[in-house]
C-alpha cells in the first residue's frame, strides 16, 4: 500500500448502491450497464475484523464496487489511528526513492507550475517536489496530518473533502492522486472536479490498485489491494480508461508498474491459517518489529522471487497497480 486518504468519508453517490433489491439487478455506477454480478465477499483483513462485505462487478466496463457500503458518518472506525500511522509510514520512508518514478513521469509532460496533490497525507510526495519549479498545494481530510504536510513541504493544504475545496476552475498545471480514487463514493463527480481545476493541457496523474491483476485473481479475498471497506471502488485499466474518457480526459500514458502486494497478501493467507489452527494472529494494522536477520531474508526473497514476477506482470499489463496520466484537452 502507498499513500491513501480518508476521502471515503465524503462524496456520497448519485445512485444508491445499497438499494434493497439484489445487487445483480443494479446498474453499474461507473458506466450505467445492467451487466452486474457478484464478485466476492470478504472481511477487513487489515484490522482482523469479521464483518463481511460484498463486491459487485460490471460485465461491461469491468468496474467493481462495494455493495451496501458504510455510510460516510460510519467510516471513522475504519480510518483509525493505526491505519493513518501505517499510511504515513508507507508514504514517508525514503521519500525521494519512493516517489522517484512518479516525479520522472510527471516531468515527461510538465516541468513546473501549480501542482495539487489529492490525499497528500503528511506530505511524503509533495516534499520531493519542492523547489523553484512548482508551487505546491494539497488536500487532506485529517487536520493534524495536513499540518504535518504544511510544515514539511511549505504547501498550501486544504483540510476537508475534495468537492468542498475552494479552488477556481483552471487553477492547476498538474494534479496527482495516489491511492485515493478507490476511496471516494462518487468517482465520476470526483474526476469531473479534477478536470475543472486543471488548466487546458494540464495533467492528472493517478495511481491505484488493479482489480484485474494476476495477484488479485490469484489471492481472491486475501488480496491486499481489496482494503475492505475503505476501498469503495476497484478499477482495472479498462474501467479507468472508460471513466476518464467519460468525463472528458485524453489518455497520455497508462501502464501497470513493477510493484507487488504479494508479500502483504501472503501475510493474510498465513494469518488465516494460523487462526484456523488456534494460533495468535497479528493484524497488519499493528505490525511487530522485525529483526535484522528477518529483514535481510525478506530482501533476498523480494529480489530473487517477487521482483521477477512483478516485472513479468508489468510487461503483460497485469501488475497489481495501475498508473496513468490523463490530459485535459
Amino acid at each position: 500500500m502507498t499513500v491513501e486518504s480518508t476521502f471515503a468519508v465524503a462524496n456520497e453517490p448519485d445512485q444508491d448502491v445499497a438499494a434493497e433489491c439484489p445487487h445483480e439487478s443494479l446498474s453499474c455506477p461507473l458506466c450505467g450497464s445492467a451487466e452486474v454480478g457478484e464478485l466476492l465477499e470478504a472481511p477487513d483483513r487489515f484490522h482482523l475484523r469479521t464483518e463481511l462485505y460484498r463486491l459487485a462487478r460490471c460485465g461491461s466496463c469491468t468496474g467493481v464496487w462495494l455493495v451496501d457500503p458504510p455510510k460516510p458518518e460510519e467510516m471513522g472506525p475504519h480510518y483509525d489511528e493505526e491505519y493513518h500511522n501505517a499510511i504515513m509510514a508507507a508514504g514517508e520512508g525514503s521519500a525521494d526513492e519512493r516517489w522517484k518514478y512518479q516525479r520522472q513521469l510527471i516531468a515527461r509532460y510538465k516541468q513546473g507550475g501549480r501542482l495539487l496533490d489529492l490525499g497528500c497525507s503528511s506530505g511524503g510526495f509533495l516534499s520531493t517536489m519542492r523547489g523553484n519549479a512548482w508551487k505546491l498545494y494539497g488536500i487532506e481530510m485529517e487536520a493534524a496530518t495536513a499540518e504535518k504536510a504544511r510544515a514539511a513541504t511549505g504547501a498550501e493544504v486544504f483540510v476537508g473533502d475534495v468537492l468542498d475545496a475552494p479552488f477556481a476552475p483552471g487553477s492547476f498545471d498538474a494534479i496527482t492522486c495516489f491511492d485515493v480514487l478507490e476511496h471516494v463514493y462518487n468517482p465520476p463527480a470526483f474526476l469531473a472536479k479534477v478536470r475543472e481545476w486543471l488548466k487546458p493541457g494540464g495533467i492528472y496523474h493517478v495511481m491505484l490498485p488493479n482489480i484485474d491483476s494476476w495477484e488479485a485473481r490469484l489471492f481472491g479475498t486475501y488480496w491486499f489491494g481489496l482494503e475492505l471497506p475503505r476501498h469503495l471502488f476497484h478499477f482495472s485499466p479498462r474501467s479507468l480508461r472508460m471513466l476518464a474518457k467519460k468525463v472528458g480526459f485524453e489518455e497520455a500514458y497508462l501502464a501497470t508498474p513493477r510493484v507487488s502486494y504479494l508479500e502483504r497478501s501472503m501475510d493474510y493467507v498465513s494469518g488465516s491459517i494460523a487462526g484456523k489452527l488456534g494460533l495468535p494472529q497479528t493484524p497488519q494494522s499493528r505490525p511487530k518489529a522485525r529483526s535484522l536477520p528477518w529483514k535481510i531474508g525478506r530482501k533476498a526473497v523480494r529480489m530473487g522471487m517477487i521482483a521477477p514476477f512483478a516485472q513479468m506482470a508489468s510487461w503483460s499489463g497485469a501488475g497489481p497497480s495501475v498508473e496513468a496520466v490523463f490530459r485535459k484537452p
